[in-house]
């Protein structure tokens, strides 16, 4: 069961530009009152009539449309300047319940900056070459291979049927996933049998193949309670992961789970970036059968995201009969991906972030160019140690050069082979200069 912060709003509920404000689960006499000070910043005060219990006030940001607010972001201070303690459930972030003691009137809730600059996002305009001497056009493509859209197939929780079911299945259609496990060793009291912990040789034999992907679900779906527990959840459950993917880019998904609170004084930004980690809590689509009707609201989902060009985004529990979603029931939606499959680019959920964070940050130059020649730099300011998913790069030839043959050099004059006959190729994510040479 999925458990929200949603509950029973206090009779005093405030609306400050999509922003509620509200004492949770209480009538009164005490009232909260909130003021904009500045764009994602505003103070909420609390006024008592003589109450000395500790209150808790809940504070819903818009999560859609033009007011939402970058919630990973969001920190809150008292008056006095100090980080207060924030409790969020691990998929509703938007959602804040601060609890203020006696002492405490006031806070001020606010959206800061990253400490790691996130990379500004170019246009589709700089993206392209037009180039009008030699007639040429150079662009980074949406999605590699030329594909329309793209597919990631999800599964919580590291489950022993993620070993005996779900990698084999995907095997045989040739498909990635990406596997979001708890690798935290079993703690004391705990009734969980923390799989992936019993079942750690059979997951590193997995990525010595290299066909799977890992993320982060935290150490033990359990949440956290303070800073040091969830350095401890979030960065216990990367640091196993990357032992068992060395030399690889560390850069991993993250998802804090359904069913689990978090409390905390820092932003999620803060642990996103000292574990090289990007948030995957939204946007994807349930799979269990309980829900039911899976099978077409994949079929559906996949049209729309084909559609629209966008990341298309599934997610499992169990797999076999009995459980969370029948092996019929994921061989259906399978075979509905397989039917798209040269339209779709199928991939780990890291490899299709990445390509999407290289191309939204990168920018094409035109440098100098004659009837037979293109010279151009590339552009991409992403960190070379995280983000290493090559980027495609689209030639669509002049007439002129229909006959000839065409070659693309790096500065370093290396030739970069066509990976298709449709004049496409795959280069490092890193900026770089390149020359397209039509030779008759």
């Amino acid at each position: 069961m999925i458990y929200s912060l949603v509950t029973r709003l206090g009779a005093q509920t405030l609306d400050l530009g999509g922003v509620k404000v509200a004492l949770e689960s209480y009538s009164g006499p005490a009232k909260v009152s909130a003021t904009n000070l500045d764009k994602f910043k505003l103070r909420v005060q609390v006024e008592r009539m003589g109450e000395s219990q500790p209150l808790s006030v809940r504070v819903e940001l818009p999560n859609s449309g033009r007011n939402v607010w970058p919630a990973n972001d969001v920190e809150v201070r008292d008056e006095a300047g100090d980080a207060m303690l924030v409790r969020r459930s691990g998929i509703e972030w938007e959602i804040l319940l601060v609890s203020v003691a006696d002492k405490i009137s006031a806070f001020v809730l606010q959206a800061v900056p990253p400490a790691v600059p996130l990379p500004r996002s170019t246009s589709d305009k700089e993206r392209v070459i037009q180039d009008a001497t030699s007639g040429a056009q150079v662009r980074i493509a949406n999605w590699p291979q030329g594909r329309t859209a793209a597919l990631s197939i999800r599964f919580d929780d590291s489950h022993p049927t993620h070993l005996r079911k779900a990698i084999p299945i995907l095997r045989e259609y040739g498909f990635k996933g990406t596997f979001m496990v708890n690798p935290g060793p079993k703690e004391p009291g705990s009734r969980q049998n923390y799989s992936f912990e019993t079942q750690h040789a059979e997951w590193e034999a997995v990525m010595k193949q290299g066909d799977m992907e890992l993320a982060n679900h935290s150490a033990h779906h359990r949440g956290a309670k303070g800073d040091d527990d969830m350095d401890r959840e979030i960065g216990g459950a990367a640091e196993a992961i990357w032992k068992l993917t060395p030399g690889k880019s560390k850069l991993t998904a993250l998802n804090l789970g359904g069913g689990t609170l978090w409390e905390t004084t820092r932003t999620l930004r803060h642990y996103l970036d000292k574990y090289h980690q990007f948030d995957a809590s939204s946007g994807s689509l349930g799979m269990d059968d309980s829900y039911g009707g899976r099978v077409e609201a994949f079929r559906k989902a996949l049209e729309t995201h084909l559609q629209r060009g966008l990341w298309c985004r599934v997610h499992y529990h169990y797999i076999g009969e009995g459980l969370s979603s029948s092996e019929a029931h994921f061989r259906a939606a399978l075979d509905i991906a397989k039917e798209h499959q040269d339209k779709l680019w199928i991939a780990g959920m890291a490899d299709i972030h990445k390509y999407q964070t290289e191309r939204s940050s990168s920018k094409l130059t035109l440098v100098k160019s004659d009837s037979n020649s293109l010279a151009f730099q590339l552009d991409c300011p992403t960190d070379a140690a995280l983000y290493d998913q090559p980027l495609t790069l689209e030639l669509s030839p002049p007439e002129s050069w229909k006959s000839a043959q065409i070659l693309l050099r790096d500065a370093k004059g290396q030739t970069i082979n066509a990976a298709d006959s449709h004049l496409r190729f795959e280069v490092s994510p890193h900026s770089s200069s390149f020359v397209i040479q039509a030779t008759p």
